[in-house]
C-alpha cells in the first residue's frame, strides 16, 4: 500500500500538469476563435459604415435636389405674384384713367351745354 500512495502522490502532479496544459490549450483555442469573431464584426462594422455614409451621402444630394428645386419653385411664385401685382395695378392705372376721361367727357359736354344755353338766352335778349 505504501507503494500505492507514493504512486497516487506522484501521479497527482503529472495529472495537473496535464490538466494545465490541456487547459491552456483550450483557453489559446477560445482567445484565436475569440479574435477571429473580432476581426470578422470589425470587417461587418467597416462596411457597414461605409454604406452608412454612401446613403448619407445620397440622401444629401436628394435634399440638395429637393432644396433647389422648392428655390425655383418660390422664385417662379414670386415672379408670378409680381407680374399679377404689376398687372393689376395697370387695370387700375387704366381705369382711373378711363374713369377721368368719362369725367372730362362729362365735363365738356355740360360746359357745351351750358354754353348752348347762354347763347339762346343772349340771342332771347
Amino acid at each position: 500500500m505504501k507503494h500505492f500512495l507514493l504512486i497516487a502522490a506522484l501521479a497527482i502532479p503529472f495529472s495537473l500538469v496535464a490538466c494545465s496544459e490541456r487547459t491552456q490549450e483550450h483557453a489559446e483555442a477560445t482567445a484565436d476563435s475569440a479574435a477571429q469573431d473580432a476581426s470578422v464584426a470589425a470587417e461587418r462594422a467597416e462596411q457597414e459604415s461605409r454604406e452608412a455614409a454612401a446613403q448619407t451621402a445620397e440622401a444629401a444630394k436628394t435634399a440638395g435636389a429637393v432644396v433647389a428645386g422648392t428655390a425655383i419653385n418660390a422664385a417662379d411664385a414670386v415672379g408670378d405674384a409680381a407680374d399679377d401685382a404689376q398687372a393689376a395695378a395697370a387695370r387700375s392705372a387704366a381705369d382711373a384713367a378711363n374713369a377721368t376721361a368719362e369725367a372730362a367727357n362729362n365735363t365738356a359736354a355740360k360746359a357745351e351745354a351750358n354754353a348752348a344755353e347762354e347763347t339762346a338766352d343772349a340771342k332771347r335778349d
